[in-house]
């Protein structure tokens, strides 16, 4: 399954946010991850979301512009080094990193975390021959996923990213 996230720039302003947060709630849709990061008056946010075209267009609608992009979900063993691999090979190869983001979630023992990149199928074949990159991995989760019930069972020890 391929796991999207959602990206929008907004005014830095009081509100702004939970005014597009509070379109999703209304929509029912659930959101899984979210990252903002804002500078001078702009805002930039990142999520991966329950139903991702559903979002798109509720938003789409309300006037934003937003964007979906696929992400490339990796597996990571919990151990110091192991994120540093990953991008050691993409930077070999001249593939830019656009977004990293830890998928609250684990395929065994390895932490899963999404990726966009400038070339994705490049670094997919790439991350599968250096063993980063299982068909179980991406097969694991969806956006659905994310927020549903099934990842209560996920252990409770941090999910930490050992750079």
């Amino acid at each position: 399954m391929v796991v999207q996230e959602l990206t929008l720039s907004l005014p830095n302003r009081p509100g702004v946010l939970q005014s597009v947060t509070q379109i999703l709630a209304e929509g029912r849709i659930n959101v899984a991850s979210l990252s903002l990061n804002s500078q001078g008056l702009k805002s930039n946010v990142r999520m991966v979301v329950s139903d991702t075209q559903r979002a798109l267009s509720l938003l789409r609608k309300n006037g934003y512009k937003i964007d979906a992009h696929e992400l490339l979900v990796v597996h990571l063993e919990d151990k110091a080094g192991s994120f540093a691999k990953v991008l050691g090979i993409l930077a070999k190869h001249r593939i830019n990193v656009v977004s990293a983001t830890i998928l609250v979630t684990r395929d065994r023992q390895k932490v899963l975390v999404g990726l966009e990149v400038s070339n994705t199928s490049r670094a997919r074949r790439l991350l599968a021959q250096a063993g980063f990159l299982a068909p179980s991995a991406e097969d694991l989760i969806s956006n659905e996923d994310l927020v549903s019930s099934r990842l209560t069972e996920v252990p409770g020890e941090s999910v930490g990213l050992l750079l």
